[in-house]
């Protein structure tokens, strides 16, 4: 899933931290989330990426420990352009939706040219309005002035995934010859993976090439390699193998944004 962590770590935090919390000239660094917040909410609706980018200091630094699922952990860090090019994936993107709870701050501390902000966040994110993951980030914030104005310049989460419906996908392909394959394939279906294991012949029928798995049916035309279910076309492959994961492909499409084949 091409998904934006970085941004949407802070988005995460700054939408639900304008309703709870009011600032004044005395909290700088707050003032600067609320301005982030009104920058992101309005980003396709006439706020431009480089509105947003201007909150965010030359020298900033980003780390972020995400705990998927399964438990395992992924590491990242970013720099400041790694915010411009996910920016540019967020606004690309018409299916992509989130929201966000404030649960509660933990920490503030407002100085002449610094301040931070800790908070616990509670989140979801959407694709094709089906909910891609829920679940809680710890996020850590820091603030300074430069040229008299406030700016981002460091940020570390920990985010912690609780529930996902769609997402990332992982599948074991088992073949016999170029005509029988056994496939096992995990999938995200709220608080953990779920597995299924599927078989599939290739096989001629009314003088058509098929590809069947259970009730389903998909056209492979010999000639073009073009697989279509009712015919609708799904892609097209020159091999058994990748014929069967484009299929894959088609009947999980609601809960794997991408599949890995093994």
């Amino acid at each position: 899933m091409k998904k934006i962590t970085l941004v949407l770590t802070v988005i995460f935090l700054f939408n639900g931290f304008v309703k709870g919390y009011a600032f004044n000239e005395e909290d700088p660094v707050k003032k600067i989330l609320v301005d982030y917040i009104n920058r992101m909410n309005a980003l396709t609706q006439g706020t431009l990426k480089e509105d947003v980018l201007n909150l965010f200091d030359d020298k900033y630094r980003g780390n972020t420990v995400y705990v998927n699922l399964s438990g395992a952990l992924v590491r990242k860090n970013y720099e400041k352009k790694d915010i411009s090019s996910q920016l540019d994936d967020i606004v690309n993107d018409n299916n992509y939706k989130f929201k966000l709870t404030l649960d509660k701050i933990v920490f503030q501390n407002q100085k002449e040219k610094a301040g931070t902000v800790s908070a616990v966040i509670n989140y979801e994110s959407y694709i094709n309005k089906k909910i891609a993951e829920k679940g809680t980030m710890l996020m850590d914030i820091v603030a300074v002035r430069s040229n008299g104005s406030w700016r981002i310049v460091q940020n570390n989460m920990i985010r912690i995934s609780e529930a996902k419906d769609i997402g990332e996908c992982v599948c074991y392909v088992y073949e016999k010859g170029t005509t029988k394959f056994v496939t096992e394939i995990y999938y995200p279906s709220g608080i953990e993976y779920s597995q299924e294991l599927n078989s599939f012949m290739i096989m001629t029928k009314n003088n058509k090439r098929i590809i069947k798995s259970s009730n389903t049916e998909f056209y492979w035309d010999k000639y073009t390699g073009k697989i279509a279910l009712k015919g609708e076309g799904i892609g097209k492959a020159n091999d058994s193998r990748k014929a069967v994961e484009l299929v894959l492909k088609k009947l999980y499409k609601d809960s794997c944004v991408n599949i890995m084949f093994n």
